[in-house]
């Protein structure tokens, strides 16, 4: 009896230890993962969005323009992606597949580094490139981030691992700046450009007030991140300029004086919701952002998730501005309140101050469309509530899915009288078109996007994938 009590208790033990024996190690994808390193999926990404609510609050108080913001948001959301990029093992990195993206220095695979204290730093130093053009009113509050995120995490991480870790996140930073002198940026600072005239032109826009002078009229020829130019989803307006009434140019600006004229409560706070002006708001590329943090923060994301969303999420608006800025500049359309003066009210005003700069297509389209297509595919069709402008003493809006708030955004341009709305639905197919364009061909989850097998050396195998050509 003893004997068989014996037997199975080891065959129990056996049975328990057998599945241990076999298991094999995790699957890794990424060939640049430090195995020696404590893996980034393990690590908080809330920290980061204190960098991010720091550098918004820089963007309004130095009235930072939505290009900018775009700009420097996609460089931050890149640097933060890259600096933890070698502790994860299911994503890979942008280098070889964001523009001119090449040559980052990379941590030895045989030392120990803290991916957080890599990211802090990492931040520090590109947001500080960024904003040197700009007052240095933030700087403070930057370094008193900086020292005391660090300070934290010494508590916890060893000195020679702290050193490491920030040496080669300064390494990062450089390289990350010395990428972003490429983009065109500072050399259209000192353009000179001259608004064409409407004499012969009346579809042309003008500035509606005085002393405006056009915004960022090279933007769409800036180096792109992740799109082959600004001109790749260019787009037209589907009618000509007309001022007879039966035209659809005619209706579409009936639309706009008859929404102006009619405007409900509700709409009313649609067009303040989402008008994120520069100066009083962290425009609306810092308002997506927002929406973003709102999720890393309520899901309690880890950083290679998280850095992977606002990557692509900032990436993509920065594309979107630029493809936006583009049509903007070679259609140059005029805005509803040059036609309604002119055919249905002198004197009229929109709801909202008229941006310096053409309507077609609109920017709050692009920005949202873009970034509703890739937060879709990677958060999920979930509803959700956003409370970006709470503090500024508006309400939070709940809304069913980030394809809904896309649309809100855009159609609020018409509540507030400054869009018609072939601009704003040719604007979202704009940054429609630019999300899906980066969801497709920027590789950053690859068994998510079903292009590579995983290994357990890390070295990734490509799959066959339609169209692909082995003889060549």
């Amino acid at each position: 009896m003893k004997l068989k009590i014996f037997t199975a208790i080891g065959m129990a033990f056996i049975l328990l230890i057998q599945p241990s024996c076999n298991t094999k190690p995790d699957k890794v994808v990424n060939p640049l993962y430090n195995s020696k390193s404590q893996p980034s999926d393990e690590q908080s990404a809330k920290f980061v969005v204190d960098w991010w609510k720091a550098l918004s609050g820089f963007v309004k108080n130095e009235r930072l323009t939505p290009p900018d913001v775009s700009r420097m948001f996609a460089y931050i959301g890149t640097t933060i992606y890259e600096a933890q990029i070698c502790g994860s093992k299911d994503y890979t990195t942008l280098e070889g597949q964001l523009n001119d993206l090449k040559d980052l220095p990379r941590p030895s695979a045989d030392s120990v580094y803290d991916w957080t204290t890599v990211t802090i730093t990492s931040i520090f130093y590109v947001q500080d490139d960024m904003l040197a053009r700009y007052l240095t009113a933030g700087m403070k509050s930057m370094n008193i981030l900086r020292d005391t995120q660090l300070a934290k995490r010494a508590k916890v991480i060893p000195a020679d691992v702290m050193a490491r870790s920030q040496k080669y996140g300064r390494e990062l930073a450089d390289a990350i700046v010395d990428w972003s002198s490429g983009d065109q940026y500072e050399q259209t600072r000192y353009k000179y450009y001259k608004a064409p005239t409407r004499e012969g032109h009346p579809e042309y826009w003008q500035p509606v007030d005085f002393n405006q002078t056009p915004l960022e009229p090279f933007w769409g020829t800036h180096r792109t991140f992740a799109i082959k130019d600004g001109a790749q989803f260019d787009i037209n307006v589907k009618f000509p300029y007309s001022d007879d009434s039966t035209s659809e140019m005619w209706k579409q600006a009936k639309e706009v004086y008859t929404t102006d004229k009619n405007l409900t409560e509700d709409q009313r706070n649609i067009a303040l919701y989402w008008a994120d002006d520069a100066g009083e708001t962290f425009t609306p590329p810092g308002h997506w952002i927002s929406m973003v943090n709102g999720f890393v923060q309520s899901e309690d994301m880890k950083l290679d998730r998280a850095a992977e969303i606002w990557a692509l999420t900032s990436i993509g608006m920065a594309d979107a501005c630029i493809t936006v800025w583009h049509t903007k500049y070679r259609v140059d359309f005029l805005r509803p309140k040059t036609y309604i003066n002119e055919h249905f009210e002198k004197g009229w005003e929109p709801y909202v101050e008229t941006p310096p700069f053409a309507g077609y297509t609109s920017g709050h389209s692009g920005f949202s469309g873009s970034a509703s297509t890739i937060l879709t595919e990677l958060i999920g069709d979930k509803p959700f509530t956003d409370s970006s402008h709470v503090i500024i003493g508006l309400l939070p809006r709940k809304f069913n899915s980030f394809i809904e708030a896309a649309k809100e955004a855009s159609v609020s341009r018409l509540y507030g009288g400054i869009h018609f709305r072939c601009d704003i639905e040719d604007g979202l197919v704009e940054g429609n078109n630019v999300g899906s364009y980066i969801l497709k061909e920027i590789k950053t989850h690859p068994k998510r996007q079903g292009t590579e097998t995983a290994t357990d050396d890390g070295k990734a195998k490509k799959k066959k994938v339609e169209g692909d050509d082995d003889s060549q």
